[in-house]
């Protein structure tokens, strides 16, 4: 939005200089009707509008620099989920590995009791 005002004063403040309006205005059409402002009414747009477009130009450093701390931040924050994720999914499977290990030696307990009672007959 920044850039959109900051293109527009631009715009305004060429066609101020040069006096060639490139697109319909009211402005256009008033100044047709009764003619050219006064020059020194001229120079103080031109300077309202110079004065303008610096606030402008400020203002679009200051979204840039926003745009680009807050993408920094994102990406520091998608790396330290990938890292999460990774790290999750390390336990999930440690985890699982423990109870199959877990699984495997009751089974192996419970068919050493069945071969000692089938022993035992």
């Amino acid at each position: 939005m920044a850039s959109q005002d900051l293109i527009s004063k631009k715009q305004q403040r060429e066609e101020l200089a040069t006096g060639i309006v490139r697109t319909f205005s009211f402005k256009g059409m008033t100044n047709k009707i009764f003619g050219q402002e006064a020059p020194e009414q001229r120079e103080a747009r031109l300077n309202l509008l110079e004065e303008l477009t610096s606030e402008g130009e400020e203002a679009v450093k200051e979204k840039t620099a926003e745009c680009e701390e807050h993408v920094e931040r994102a990406v520091a924050d998608i790396l330290q989920f990938k890292e999460q994720k990774d790290k999750d999914l390390q336990e999930a499977l440690i985890s699982y590995a423990l109870m199959q290990i877990s699984m495997c030696k009751k089974g192996i307990q419970v068919w050493s009791n069945a071969r000692e009672c089938f022993l035992k007959m």
